[in-house]
């Protein structure tokens, strides 16, 4: 068969499914097929989150590994290939791991005579039986000395869970319903703990309001995934052969949807792939762009009210506008906020064992939040423990921010944080201290944080060879604690590519993105697609909000620019242009041309900060200009030429093939952190960022907060103004005074 008649006979099959599934008053049923179609699965512990080998440290001590198990999959089976290392001292009679599954013992692990200190291998099966939405796998050590008396808590009590350790997982697909009450499963599934990648299917020669739909569902579906990492491959007028949204209106579709019957109101359908009936596809449709837009809204905003294999969506509205810093996946800086209000499950707050792994609170917060010489954030913690059998026996619970020591605090007899379950809490100097508050040093906050809360438990021997108490301790931080970024101002010295690496800011400052402007080129690649929805994707999952209202053009139109801030995608020579100053931006790109700025000073690790936050040794002190093509890409921030105060961003390649090591970078952890001030400059797997040229300042401060923060820096120019200040006041009072003696005189004349 010819690829032309294949062609036909797969667009006509794909036809008449869709009809029938049309006609059809219910959906399909689940099925699974007498072959079904099986999935292997591998997992590095490093991929499920596990960042570092996991400690067990003392007897019954324990660790979890969590992991999920997709909507559209039976798991058939599983296996856990265990590398671990024992402590040398442990006695291999008595010595032990113990491997649950969803509370069911799988495996004991012996600790075999001669392997202590070395590296074991083992594999523990897991019961098919067991698994369950959300899978929880515990690893306990007993462990035990070769001496007649010892502590169950000693140091020399330990195993060492490599991270190499791996996960096997055996599943069957399943045919799921075309039911819209799945979503955003399959597309997206919450359980499962690896990167999402959805496919985006678009016709030939999108135009802008598509390409806008399609960037609106990228940050929908960014901002679902979190700290999974999102990407997001373009498909032109082909099928993945996976689930994959399609967008389409009566006049543009991909060439297998041309006979699809048209549509009247934005609708979102569920179909199943014609050649694989696991794989299902998202219809977002419209008879024209705006009734797409339209419909990619009511996905975003409307997700839980949808049911059924077809949904028209009569309407999508913003009722209320977004308001700065007000993301939801912010925390919030209007008012205290609670520690139940950080975390999903009120489980994380609590821990169970001598030394368990840390209460860890994400917070994630606005980038341009002023602290400068600030007292610190106030903190009031509460908590409750099992209480130690001595008062300060040496039971502890430590404070830390960023991983970075803050405080530790002595826990007592009574169980609870004080009489009136408050800390009193002197940090790094007692003007830190306020009352009952805990503050946290206003320098060790940026745009994410971790706040992390240490339980230690000593064991108290009584006597020669016994050890009280017998249970694992547990101790608890109690959700009614809070945290307080209330009162302080939002100013920033621009352009700062970290806080867009890590925040997506300026652009997230409101979440819906609606004083934002993505600027296209006029004939878009496939690769400059795919770096805009990787770019939406993130910034998505910085704010934890759609992009519903975002403006996407692929001209520099200044009426349509003015008081907006603009994301730049490969469009150096129109942005060069638009910018009306060669020296406005730090470094341009073409393919056979590049020209860099380059600073006094630059540190790789951070940007030279002054005393007052600020950077300094910014000044140009190189203009370099080189031709080559090799692969290069950068991002290069910049004030707006259209309005002061404003912001550009703009991602550029050598070639638009370039343009993938950007999209990739912001999938990267270590990439992100090592992105920072005006420049950032992709060379094959390394990125290097510069500050260099001139900057400004976004957002409000008070007047007199605002001079000396500009000012502080210049202590002599302080003190002339202060000179000249007294003086003025000195002439002021000496012309009062010589009035006064004047009118006394005339009055003594008088009489």
């Amino acid at each position: 068969m010819s690829f032309a008649n294949y062609r036909l006979v797969k667009i006509v099959a794909f036809t008449v499914l869709l009809l029938a599934s049309l006609a059809e008053a219910e959906p399909l049923s689940v099925m699974v097929d007498d072959e079904p179609q099986i999935i292997e699965r591998h997992f590095l512990l490093s991929d499920l989150g596990y960042s570092a080998s996991i400690e067990l440290q003392g007897s019954k001590s324990d660790t979890y590994i969590g992991f999920g198990s997709r909507l559209d999959e039976v798991i058939t089976g599983g296996e856990l290939d265990l590398s671990f290392i024992s402590s040398p001292a442990l006695q291999s009679k008595f010595s032990h791991l113990k491997v649950y599954f969803n509370q069911e013992l799988m495996k004991v692990v012996p600790v075999e005579e001669g392997t202590q200190g070395d590296v074991v291998e083992s594999k523990i099966p897991l019961d098919s039986r067991f698994f369950s939405n959300y899978n929880q796998i515990r690893i306990e050590l007993i462990g035990h000395l070769d001496l007649e008396c010892w502590n169950p808590d000693d140091q020399s009590i330990w195993a060492e869970i490599s991270k190499n350790s791996s996960l096997h997982v055996t599943s069957r697909k399943i045919r799921l319903q075309n039911d819209l009450g799945f979503l955003p499963a399959p597309f997206f599934d919450a359980r499962e703990f690896t990167k999402l990648v959805l496919p985006i299917v678009v016709p030939d020669s999108p135009s802008m309001e598509l390409i806008k739909a399609a960037g609106i569902s990228a940050s929908y579906f960014g901002a679902l995934s979190q700290w999974r990492g999102a990407e997001f491959p373009v498909h032109v007028n082909t099928l993945p052969d996976q689930h994959a949204l399609v967008f389409m209106t009566n006049d543009e579709r991909p060439g297998f949807l041309k006979d699809y019957p048209p549509v009247n109101k934005p609708t979102l359908q569920v179909i199943s792939d014609p050649e694989n009936p696991y794989v299902k596809l998202l219809l977002i449709m419209g008879s024209d762009t705006d009734e797409l837009l339209t419909a990619v809204k009511g996905l975003a905003l409307g997700n839980s009210v949808l049911s059924g294999s077809v949904a028209e969506i009569n309407h999508a509205l913003q009722v209320k506008p977004r308001k700065p810093y007000d993301a939801p996946a912010w925390v919030r800086t209007d008012r205290p906020v609670l520690f139940s209000e950080l975390v999903k499950d009120k489980q994380d707050l609590q821990v169970t064992g001598r030394y368990g792994m840390p209460i860890n609170i994400t917070l994630q917060l606005p980038p341009d939040l002023f602290t400068w010489r600030s007292r610190g954030i106030p903190m009031d913690l509460r908590y409750r423990y099992s209480p130690p059998a001595e008062d300060y026996d040496g039971s502890r619970m430590s404070v830390s921010i960023n991983k970075q020591f803050v405080e530790a605090f002595n826990l007592n007899k009574s169980g609870i944080s004080g009489g009136e379950k408050r800390v009193r809490i002197p940090l790094l100097e007692d003007r830190f201290s306020d009352g009952d508050l805990v503050r946290i040093p206003a320098f060790k906050v940026g745009s994410k944080n971790q706040l992390g809360f240490q339980f230690a438990f000593t064991s108290v021997t009584n006597g020669a060879c016994k050890t009280l108490p017998a249970e694992a301790p547990q101790a608890v931080m109690d959700g009614s604690s809070s945290v307080d970024f209330s009162g302080y101002p939002h100013y920033i010295e621009m352009p700062s590519l970290r806080a867009f690496a890590n925040a997506g800011f300026p652009f997230t400052r409101l979440a819906d993105l609606s004083e934002t402007v993505v600027v296209l080129p006029q004939n878009l690649t496939k690769v400059e697609i795919e770096t805009f929805l990787q770019i939406l994707g993130f910034i998505g999952a910085s704010s934890g909000y759609p992009a519903v209202a975002v403006d996407v053009v692929n001209s520099w139109d200044p009426a349509r620019l003015h008081k907006k801030d603009i994301l730049a995608i490969s469009v150096t020579p129109a942005l060069s242009k638009a910018m009306n100053d060669d020296d406005a931006l730090p470094m341009i790109l073409n393919e056979t041309e590049r020209t860099m700025l380059s600073p006094v000073r630059n540190r790789q690790s951070s940007l030279n900060i002054g005393e007052n936050g600020r950077a300094v040794d910014n000044e140009v002190a190189e203009n370099v200009n080189v031709s080559a093509t090799g692969g290069l890409a950068a991002v290069v921030g910049a004030e707006s030429p259209f309005s002061a105060g404003r912001s550009v961003i703009a991602v550029m390649a050598a070639s638009t093939e370039d343009l993938a090591k950007v999209g990739a970078a912001f999938n990267d952890s270590g990439k992100i952190a090592a992105m920072f001030g005006s420049v950032a400059v992709f060379r094959e797997d390394a990125v290097s960022s510069y500050l260099v040229g001139d900057r400004y300042y976004v957002g409000k401060l008070p007047i007199w907060q605002l001079i000396w923060y500009h000012f502080s820096e210049h202590p002599f120019v302080i003190l002339l103004c202060a000179l000249a200040l007294i003086a003025m006041l000195v002439v002021v009072f000496w012309r009062i005074l010589n009035q006064i003696a004047a009118m006394r005189l005339r009055a003594g004349e008088d009489e």
